[in-house]
């Protein structure tokens, strides 16, 4: 072999050597690009297969609630159908050729997230509403209270202030009745004595014993025992021993009865004295308890409900400003509650009333205990010119007539004192206004329990059960407990409890107003979703129990599908209960304002308790006179103040924002197993959202030992089995 072939055959095998290398280099690039390009693929096939899979959606849910959920064929196999076409395995793709010929191993769609999940649930309401409530609520129903705000915060300070002041006025006018009744008890314990001393000219002519007769005998009773005594010292026999041994026996007895008397006399004197002077304490203290609630009164914070939404400027409110402020005229009525409060001099002069009765009943005892006294030494050692026994009868019978004048007869210092502890006339005015008040009270209260007594068919009751057993499934499925809710309702015993009730729920309804302008985004439009996807109980079907108590109209219109709305804010389960519960708040509220606009008109009534009772009949008048309204064309006027109506369904929306964000999870709940009933669907079962799953594989051109070699290092995403590369992929997506 010569040197130049063998230089030659060298070259030829290190270019073969290099030529290997780079080959199969290559190799194993072309067939990591196909890789790369099946993971691709494979991941496009399974976006789109979840999106085609989502794009079947229950179109009524949709139509009716706004809501997305998957719905129609079968998610694993529309996922399937769309990952075949994607991955080029259908008949039209046979004859072409691919660099990647991308064969599907298996293809599901698992349910990520439900409908029935509140998180869920709630995101697509704020999202269904977004663009809505806030135009919506701002520009109906915000602009409209918001110019009474200054006026109903005064109202509410006023009404809850002067309420809590009559109840402590009549709770201190009862304790001053009582120490003033208790005084005349005391005064009725002499009543004993008299007819021993006695004090009336007739007495004093019987033959009755008493003080008088005995000092008027006590001279001849004197000359009797002194007589007796010479003829006993002369040695003869006693003249006048058994008119001595009488008078005697009537003189000790009187002694004991009086001494009786005034023992039992001064027990009940003392005691009936001491609870008077407690009767006054507790007023006193009755009084100073006033005169804290007035003082808080003048101090009313400003960070309440209704302060936020004063001075907010809010588009469309100047369509409704308010005609003529009332808050001079109720601030003025404020100041007038000086006149419930008593001065502490006024305490301190009655008590000392009462030690002057029990100083004069001290007086009157010394005398009978001095007269006692002289009448014993008299009959130990008589004398006839004994002055004493008659000059202690005529004080007795002076300290008795002092007593009986200033504490028993008539025009006594005890009348005297109960004329300045009633005001008849007050009184009387107030009896007829509180009449008045009991009776426009009860005709709205027979309207209350007139829908509460509607008699219930079988069929509301399985649907109310229905609805029932899908709320509590639901709250177990998003793991809430189930709340307790009183299926009895109770409403105000009386007109004046109504009216503190309804002044100070209109503090929380302000509230709900202020968190909406504030941006409290999420309860306004939970608010705005339940009034425009769930129906309202149309107030007209009330005119016939309203007017003439006649049930027949609400018993046919009480159907769940008609008060959907408002089993969404209260959640009782009973057909009629939520609508008691709705109108019940409806009849509050208007009686807040109309309340307040009685503050103003009844101005002129001067004392504070009787502004109070007159604005509280104002304030039922005006606010059946709303009532009729809304059974008439659904709405009324707001106030005398704004020229605005608000509908029902406007109140709902308000009274939705107090009880709705507070039981977030109920109210979901509550929602959803409308949803669920309506629907005949379970949404703890409908997906919102899924996760696509799909596995592909190649075949692998050239080298599978070497890239199943590269995979032991961890560069594929994939794996090699038996020539095959192949990768899983999985897509998420909701709507």
């Amino acid at each position: 072999m010569n040197k130049n072939a063998a230089s030659q055959g060298s070259i030829t095998i290190f270019s073969a050597v290099v030529l290997s290398g780079l080959l199969l280099f290559s190799a194993v690039l072309i067939d990591y690009a196909r890789m790369a390009v099946l993971h691709k693929v494979t991941e496009d096939a399974a976006r789109s297969g979840v999106r085609s899979t989502l794009s079947a959606y229950d179109e009524r849910l949709y139509e009716r609630y706004g809501l997305f959920g998957r719905g129609g064929t079968d998610s694993n196999e529309i996922f399937e159908q769309t990952v075949k076409a994607n991955l080029g395995q259908g008949a039209r793709h046979q004859d072409t050729f691919k660099l990647v010929q991308a064969e599907l191993e298996s293809a599901h769609a698992d349910n990520a997230e439900v409908l029935g999940k509140h998180e869920v649930f709630a995101r697509q309401v704020l999202e269904e509403m977004k663009y809505k409530a806030p135009i919506d609520f701002t520009l109906e129903l915000a602009s409209k209270f918001a110019p009474l705000s200054g006026a109903m915060k005064e109202a509410t300070v006023t009404v809850n202030m002067l309420e809590e002041l009559r109840k402590l006025y009549d709770k201190r006018e009862e304790k001053l009745t009582a120490a003033l009744q208790l005084q005349r008890q005391a005064a009725e314990t002499v009543g004993g004595i008299a007819g021993l001393i006695p004090t009336k000219a007739l007495e004093l002519a019987t033959g009755t014993q008493h003080a008088a007769r005995l000092a008027g005998d006590y001279a001849q009773y004197a000359n009797w025992v002194m007589t007796d005594q010479r003829l006993a010292e002369q040695g003869k026999k006693a003249k006048y021993s058994d008119e001595i041994e009488e008078y005697e026996q009537k003189a000790r007895g009187w002694m004991d009865e009086m001494s009786r008397e005034l023992s039992a006399a001064k027990k009940q004197h003392d005691k009936l004295q001491l609870d008077a002077v407690k009767s006054i304490e507790a007023a006193k203290q009755l009084n100073a308890e006033m005169q804290r609630i007035k003082q808080e009164a003048a101090n009313a914070t400003s960070n309440s409900g209704y302060d936020r939404v004063t001075g907010k400027n809010i588009a469309g409110d100047e369509a409704n400003s308010i005609v003529a402020a009332p808050q001079n005229d109720i601030q003025e009525i404020r100041k007038l509650a000086d006149e419930l409060i008593l001065p502490d001099s006024w305490f301190t002069d009655y008590s000392r009333e009462i030690a002057d009765q029990a100083s004069v009943f001290a007086s009157l005892q010394m005398e009978a205990g001095g007269f006692i006294a002289n009448l014993t030494a008299g009959l130990a050692a008589p004398t006839i010119a004994n002055e004493q026994i008659k000059e202690g009868a005529v004080n007795l019978r002076i300290a008795y007539e002092q007593y009986e004048g200033a504490y028993v007869r008539q025009g006594s210092s005890l009348d005297a004192r109960e004329q300045k502890l009633t005001d008849k006339e007050l009184k009387k005015e107030r009896q007829a206004q509180e009449a008045k008040a009991g009776e426009l009270w009860s005709q709205a209260r027979r309207l209350l329990h007139g829908m509460t007594s509607v008699p219930q068919t079988e069929e509301h009751l399985q649907v109310i059960q229905d609805i029932e057993k899908r709320y509590k499934n639901n709250l177990l499925f998003n793991q809430e407990a189930a709340e307790a809710v009183a299926e009895g309702l109770s409403f105000a015993e009386d007109a004046h409890e109504e009216a503190e009730e309804a002044t100070s729920a209109m503090s929380g309804l302000f509230g709900g107003i202020a968190d909406m302008l504030e941006q409290t985004r999420d309860s306004v439009y939970l608010s705005e979703y339940a009034m425009s996807h769930y129906a309202a109980f149309a107030p007209q079907n009330l005119r016939a129990l309203l007017t003439s108590g006649n049930t027949n109209e609400l018993a046919h219109s009480i159907a769940f599908s008609n008060q959907e709305a408002e089993y969404v804010i209260y959640g009782f389960h009973s057909p009629t209960a939520n609508l008691a519960a709705a109108y019940g708040e409806l009849i509050g509220v208007r009686m807040a304002v109309r309340t307040m606009e009685g503050l103003s008109a009844c101005r002129a009534a001067a004392h504070p308790l009787l502004i109070l009772s007159c604005s509280v009949v104002y304030g039922l008048e005006k606010t059946m006179e709303d009532m009729a309204a809304f059974t008439e064309r659904g709405a009324a006027p707001l106030s005398k103040y704004i020229n605005a109506d608000v509908t029902y369904t406007d109140y709902l929306r308000l009274f939705m924002l107090v009880h709705g964000d507070a039981k977030r999870s109920s109210t979901l709940a509550r929602m959803i197993a409308v949803i669920e009933h309506n629907g005949g669907v379970t949404l703890s079962k409908v997906p919102s959202a899924l996760t696509g799953e799909v596995q592909a594989s190649a075949k692998l051109w050239f080298l599978p030992g070497v890239m199943d070699i590269i995979q032991h290092f961890g560069s594929l995403q994939g794996k090699v089995v038996g020539g095959r590369y192949e990768t899983t992929q999985t897509i998420g997506w909701s709507y």
